[in-house]
């Protein structure tokens, strides 16, 4: 997936792992459980520097949308959103039936893509035992859905 000149959407993999930590760690994210995840988690690179990354959590026929950030400094381009945009098109090509986020200050963003929000309590019992529902996000953190 083109976006520009030197942006594309790649699968990242363990030698990524610091990079990843410490950019959602610089976007306040969680970064705990990275290495447990790795296998599904993207990201652009500008000039051989991880810029922005993306995960997906599968769990059955549903998953955790997660870790969806952008370096400070590569703001105002719409990377989140192509990545966004990427990740729900690989839920649906894995014939998914719903994603889940949680999110403390995007749930407006997130509403442009089709995500609503949910009360915690109807979230699946295979996303509320991911340790992003159960320990990592605080439970003020607002749950949201997309149906697929």
């Amino acid at each position: 997936m083109e976006l520009a000149v030197d942006k594309k959407i790649i699968k990242l993999n363990r030698t990524y792992l610091a990079e990843i930590e410490t950019l959602l760690k610089k976007c306040g994210l969680p970064s705990e459980d990275c290495n447990q995840h790795l296998d599904n988690f993207y990201g652009m690179t500008k000039a051989n520097r991880l810029i922005t990354i993306g995960a997906l959590q599968f769990r059955d026929s549903v998953a955790l949308l997660r870790s969806v950030v952008v370096a400070t400094d590569n703001r105002g381009q719409g990377l989140a959103a192509a990545m966004t945009r990427y990740l729900i098109s690989l839920a649906r090509l894995n014939r998914l039936s719903e994603l889940y986020l949680l999110t403390e200050t995007a749930d407006g963003y997130f509403t442009r893509f089709g995500f609503c929000a949910v009360e915690r309590e109807a979230v699946p019992d295979s996303i509320k035992t991911t340790q992003q529902f159960e320990s990592l996000c605080p439970s003020s953190a607002q749950a949201m859905r997309l149906f697929l």
